[in-house]
């Protein structure tokens, strides 16, 4: 098959300005993935918690973001869990960042020195 060199089919060639390429991520490699969280996170809830961070860590290969903002009652274990993923979103060079605690979350979450291991300074909604 003789093609002209520059070619894509055959022997017939096209012209760089008639090529159009569009590229899109496929969701699961977007650049920011936003895990929303509600209601009273116990330990009971922990490894439902668990699950949707690690799938927003494979699905964002830049940022996570943890939105607490309807949450009513972070429980310790809870809180434990977000830091582990904040240590885990380091070592895989992920952005973290965790957004809208409530006081009281904020509190718990100062409490353990989440703000060491996060991208962004912690602040509670208004």
């Amino acid at each position: 098959m003789g093609g002209v060199p520059g070619s894509l089919v055959g022997d017939e060639s096209v012209a760089p300005e008639r090529l159009s390429v569009q590229l899109r991520l496929p969701p699961r490699h977007r650049a920011q993935a936003v895990v929303r969280l509600r209601g009273k996170l116990t330990s009971r809830r922990a490894p439902h918690v668990r699950r949707r961070l690690l799938r927003a860590f494979a699905r964002a290969p830049g940022t996570v973001e943890v939105d607490l903002g309807k949450v009513t009652y972070l429980a310790p274990e809870t809180s434990t869990l977000l830091l582990s993923a904040a240590a885990a979103a380091r070592r895989r060079g992920i952005r973290l960042i965790v957004t809208r605690p409530s006081s009281r979350s904020l509190r718990v979450l100062e409490e353990l020195g989440m703000q060491r291991l996060l991208d962004a300074p912690l602040h509670p909604r208004p």
